[in-house]
């Protein structure tokens, strides 16, 4: 074989090999990304690239929402059905995995400059603290191109060019899948059917016991710096409060409800300081991340990261002056109280820590407490 036809056999084959890997990334398409185009594909679930989908669902159907819910998985418990009992407003739930504030901004900055929302729901989970920026996650942890204004000719080609292994893998592989709801909130039933089987023989109060001693560690103090990272969060808040004052679209913000076990990994002074920050940013403030009996009651919640869909119900009829279920879920804060506030907030966590220190454990409440919210809703 002379040069040149073998240059022309090398030739040849790499683009068989290209076209083969495009093709296979292209036909099965392992993280969504081609599917998500349309914006209504809603088969996707949270191992699928849920940030491509969302954006492009506000790109191609933001007639039909005034207002969208901006947050973290946690806020996947939270239904646009019941947020319109806030206002009137029919919402689209633009949670997302892993969320975090550079998230958080390139979502509100295109909501702001490309529908004609009336209003922009942001919640807190407190977890955004712990890691400014997600995207060293993977693949479906980044911004995608439709937000950021890149190129989205260069998306097409890194997606087409991924390592074929993963959609081998997807090939192959079967997995259970959970697709999110077509207003954006997460498919919940696997969990509840999960807590609802394993009730009265232990095993779900167990699981949750398992998996909260995790942060036990915190009470020693031994707590990451985050400071950087909370004042990075508090710069892009300011940049989302102005966007939205200047483009006369409402801002409303809240700290979203946590299980008692993961409280803890997040009390320090860093985080009081971000807070009353928040509360001087935004002003009034609901927050649900407070020492009440919903965090005490594991039932409550279908991991020790994520709330069920009653109690997301719950805090917005707190948010919305509807009767509040369980006395102390939910502190409205303000310039003026929020000082006392976190006072009183680390009162009640030393309370916490001595018990604690005395029993090894929290004083979680069982199945027969008033407490447990968690119990209507059945799949």
């Amino acid at each position: 074989m002379n040069a040149k036809r073998w240059t022309i056999s090398l030739i040849s084959i790499v683009l068989v090999c290209l076209l083969v890997i495009m093709s296979m990334n292209y036909f099965v398409d392992p993280y969504g990304y081609f599917a998500a185009q349309s914006g209504d594909e809603y088969s996707l679930d949270e191992n699928d690239y849920l940030r491509e989908l969302k954006a492009e669902h506000i790109k191609h159907f933001n007639d039909r929402y005034d207002a969208y819910f901006i947050g973290g998985s946690k806020g996947g418990a939270v239904l646009p059905s019941k947020l319109k009992e806030l206002d009137g407003y029919n919402y689209y739930n633009c949670w997302v995995l892993s969320g975090n504030f550079p998230d958080y901004l390139a979502y509100a900055q295109y909501i702001v400059e490309n529908t004609n929302a009336k209003k922009i729901l942001l919640q807190i989970s407190s977890s955004e603290l712990y890691e400014f920026n997600r995207e060293d996650y993977g693949t479906i942890y980044e911004v995608p191109a439709v937000l950021t204004g890149e190129p989205k000719i260069e998306e097409i080609i890194t997606f087409l060019m991924k390592n074929p292994k993963t959609a081998w893998e997807d090939l192959t592989v079967k997995r259970s899948v959970y697709p999110c709801k077509e207003t954006g909130e997460r498919d919940l039933d696997h969990y509840y059917d999960f807590r609802n089987k394993n009730i009265e023989n232990g095993k779900f109060y167990q699981y949750m016991m398992d998996n909260s001693d995790k942060y036990y560690k915190y009470f020693d103090k031994d707590l990451t710096d985050i400071s950087d990272n909370a004042t990075e969060c508090i710069n892009i808040l300011k940049q989302i409060k102005q966007l939205c004052e200047e483009n006369g679209v409402e801002l409303q913000v809240y700290f979203a409800s946590l299980f008692a076990g993961q409280m803890i990994q997040y009390e320090s002074e860093t985080f009081y300081d971000f807070m009353e920050e928040v509360v001087m940013i935004c002003g009034p403030v609901w927050c649900f991340n407070t020492y009440n009996e919903i965090a005490l009651c594991p039932y409550n919640f279908y991991n020790p990261s994520h709330f069920f869909f009653e109690v997301g119900d719950a805090m917005v009829d707190v948010m919305a002056g509807k009767e509040n279920p369980v006395e102390g879920f939910g502190i409205l804060l303000n310039r003026t109280n929020v000082g006392t506030e976190i006072e009183k907030r680390k009162k009640e966590y030393e309370k916490w820590h001595q018990y604690y220190m005395a029993n090894g454990t929290l004083p979680y409440l069982g199945q027969d407490t008033p407490a447990y919210i968690s119990n209507v809703y059945m799949p």
